[in-house]
């Protein structure tokens, strides 16, 4: 094999569950708010609906936690330092995101750091797997 991905392989690492939740999350938090702008919804059906994009953060959670676990030590080395990268730089994004607002620039919410996060997460992942071929 001269450095190419088999096309199984790689079939089956977007199939595997914590990528597949990734994915119902990532629709979930879109889908979600827009139908709470656009629709009307009764009160327990707009808590419920509300809460549905962290449930499905915690599905995707506990899907990745489970595939770590059946890493190597070098899997879960490169996935523990991916995740300190990625903490410490949303801790630094939170504080520049509490400058901008106490300077009158820009107000994020929530949301804006939890996506954000998540893209970080990702990124470091790939930069430290790339680190260690």
């Amino acid at each position: 094999m001269n450095g190419m991905v088999e096309p199984c392989s790689l079939r089956s690492r977007w199939t595997q569950p914590f990528v597949l939740w990734g994915f119902a999350t990532a629709a979930t938090a879109l889908v979600v708010p827009w139908l709470l702008k656009h629709e009307h919804f009764n009160s327990t059906l707009r808590s419920v609906l509300g809460f549905l994009p962290t449930l499905m953060w915690i599905f995707c959670i506990v899907a990745l936690a489970r595939a770590v676990g059946k890493l190597d030590e070098m899997g879960k080395r490169i996935h523990l330092q991916a995740a300190a990268i990625a903490f410490l730089l949303t801790v630094i994004l939170a504080y520049a995101f509490e400058g901008l607002e106490a300077a009158r620039v820009y107000t994020a919410k929530i949301g804006d750091l939890a996506g954000i996060a998540a893209l970080i997460w990702a990124v470091a992942l790939v930069f430290v797997g790339w680190r260690y071929r």
